[in-house]
């Protein structure tokens, strides 16, 4: 016995009915310290004061609150302030059926890990959906990888003469080929994310990179710049005049955008994509016609060969019967439909807009969700290293944290991929967001603990 530690203060508690650890407060100690540490004694039992709440208790269903008994393993020897000094494998046993261990470091079981499982799951939802411009490139990307491999109809069902479905596929196609060269939406309007929407005269595209400003007109096949009866040709500096006017650029651009078209520094381009996919740029004057006859420049939305994987996954979870019939249900149909949607999606748009104007911001976006990445991966390696530093050897505790540690990150990322599906298919882009959020933080403790079960065994 006498070879064994004492818990010293601030030692992390975990509860095997709890959801959340706490920290050990010892106050019985009459200021004295043994090895320059304040020691735990078998009065240190006091809810609020030694004891803290450690999260939700599986036994009341409710927030914890800490009903301590006793410590059951205490030194008879060896007291502090008239009172028996704790040993370090020893329980707190609570009223409510909950045994309390002791962690001189991160927890490194029991409920503690949700912690860290919760925290590796958010970043996962954070960094992959966080940002609502990734949200609807997710969006985007999706809808023409099911074009491109045959698994959704430009023909409209029952509506063999509706070609909105094409139009929209080539304007999702500009601006995905857009975004991914860095050029900033200073449209007014939210970004195409329904290829049923009904189509309506306006700016297709509308972009800033580096001070300079560009117009786009997405076409699809056969489809060409047309003459207008009251603004004149399309893309033209009067057709491009009248379309700021009314309100097609963001305010926040709208000034600069307008010198661009009327100094001629504006570039014009029309984007057309071909049935094959293929798509190709032919740049435009002021007046709305080629600037060269003939002229015409490939473009190509690059995806490396584990995206292609990623995106086959996503498209055989998105097509299968249970998320299609979710997306085809009254209720999503209503979601996507509300007011309140529509006002989320075209808020959270707005918000990008202006972080994106600012490039203190934007880095800070992106670097916010590969944080939670980072300092979630973090704490798992820390947790593992700490237990193995308990234990001397791989023992059971670390072999149930590198589970945890490993189920945590694979569940995250799963759970991420999982929730931003069913969060799209119940609403395009704040859906996605939150499912991806929700879903990643949810994975992320269930991979943990399904992590720690599997790594016990080996």
């Amino acid at each position: 016995m006498g070879s064994k530690k004492y818990i010293p203060d601030n030692s992390w508690l975990t509860c095997d009915k709890g959801s959340a650890p706490s920290r050990l407060k010892v106050t019985h100690h009459n200021n004295t310290k043994i090895y320059g540490e304040n020691l735990a004694s078998e009065m240190d039992i006091v809810p609020g004061e030694n004891i803290m709440p450690m999260g939700t208790c599986s036994v009341t269903g409710g927030s914890c609150q800490p009903q301590p008994i006793y410590w059951d393993k205490c030194n008879k020897g060896v007291k502090v302030n008239g009172y028996k000094l704790v040993f370090e494998d020893a329980c707190l046993l609570c009223k409510q059926g909950g045994k309390v261990k002791v962690d001189f470091n991160a927890p490194s079981g029991g409920g503690g890990n949700m912690l860290l499982d919760g925290v590796t799951g958010l970043g996962a939802g954070a960094w992959a959906f966080g940002s609502y411009d990734a949200a609807i490139d997710y969006v985007q990307r999706g809808m023409i990888y099911d074009v491109e491999n045959g698994k959704l109809s430009l023909v409209r069902p029952n509506s063999p003469r509706d070609y909105r479905r094409g139009g929209n596929y080539g304007e999702m196609k500009d601006q995905v080929y857009h975004r991914q060269q860095g050029w900033r939406d200073v449209r007014n309007e939210h970004p195409l994310i329904d290829i049923d929407k009904n189509p309506k005269a306006g700016i297709d595209g509308a972009y800033a990179k580096k001070g300079s400003y560009k117009i786009t007109d997405a076409k699809y096949n056969t489809a060409t710049l047309e003459n207008t009866d009251n603004y004149g040709r399309e893309l033209s500096r009067r057709w491009t005049r009248n379309h700021i006017d009314r309100g097609g650029i963001n305010p926040a651009d709208r000034d600069a955008f307008t010198r661009a078209n009327e100094s001629g520094t504006l570039q014009r381009e029309m984007v057309k994509t071909m049935p094959n996919g293929e798509m190709h740029s032919e740049t435009q004057d002021s007046r709305g016609y080629k600037q060269t006859r003939g002229q015409r420049e490939a473009l190509e939305i690059k995806t490396s060969r584990a995206g292609n994987l990623v995106n086959g996954v996503r498209s055989s979870i998105r097509n299968s019967r249970p998320v299609t019939a979710l997306a085809n249900s009254n209720f999503s149909q209503a979601v996507r439909s509300s007011k309140l949607a529509t006002g989320a999606n075209n808020s959270l748009f707005k918000v990008t807009q202006a972080v994106s104007r600012s490039k203190a911001l934007t880095v800070v976006g992106k670097v916010a969700g590969k944080g939670l990445v980072v300092v979630g991966v973090g704490l798992e390696v820390l947790n593992v290293y700490n237990t193995y530093q308990e234990e001397g050897h791989f023992g059971e505790k670390t072999k149930e944290a590198v589970g945890g540690a490993a189920g945590a990150i694979a569940g995250a990322w799963a759970g991420a991929e999982l929730g931003a599906i069913i969060g799209t298919a119940i609403c395009p882009g704040v859906g996605t967001v939150v499912g991806g959020l929700l879903g990643g933080a949810i994975g992320g403790l269930l991979g943990g603990g399904l992590g720690k079960t599997i790594g016990s065994w080996f």
